[in-house]
């Protein structure tokens, strides 16, 4: 009798290795998981964004717009996503130092930055593959959004983090 093939053993093996290899870009299938995710939790709360994923070097590779979002967020979606890559730190953050006195105070003028929370980078083990820009709702609703689609992410492909470490 000739041996069993192990082909789909072989393959699950595979898969696992490779998940836990890191990219060095989240490739159009990320990008289109990614954009799954956020619209499901922007289901869930009833909120129509728009969203937007850049790569590491800031260019755009993956944008939508649900029904009924607000006209602004076409752009400050693409906004948020460019600052988290161009800053290496979510937008949230970048908020309270472009105020007054702070550290990053005037960078709030540069055309293209954002400093409005729902921008937030993504990193797999120490590498910035891109970054994601949610915008539709309140601030908390939009980070909330890309937290979510981040989270789940995480879960279900290879973990992404707002941060190197």
């Amino acid at each position: 009798m000739p041996p069993e093939s192990n082909a789909g053993l072989d393959y699950q093996i595979d898969q696992a290795i490779s998940s836990q290899l890191s990219p060095r870009t989240l490739s159009l299938e990320d990008a289109a998981r990614l954009a799954e995710y956020a619209r499901d939790a922007a289901d869930e709360s009833a909120v129509p964004i728009v969203f937007s994923l850049v790569d590491s070097r800031g260019q755009q590779r993956y944008f939508f717009s649900m029904d009924n979002a607000l006209l602004i967020s076409h752009t400050l979606a693409g906004q948020k996503a460019w600052t988290a890559v161009a800053l290496k730190m979510p937008t949230q953050q970048l908020a309270g130092q472009i105020q007054p006195g702070a550290s990053l105070y005037g960078l709030h003028n540069e055309p293209g930055v954002c400093g409005i929370g729902g921008g937030l980078p993504c990193w797999s083990n120490g590498i910035l593959l891109g970054a994601i820009g949610i915008s539709g709702g309140s601030v908390d609703e939009d980070i909330a959004i890309a937290s979510a689609a981040l989270a789940r992410f995480s879960r279900e492909r290879f973990p992404l983090t707002i941060s190197p470490e």
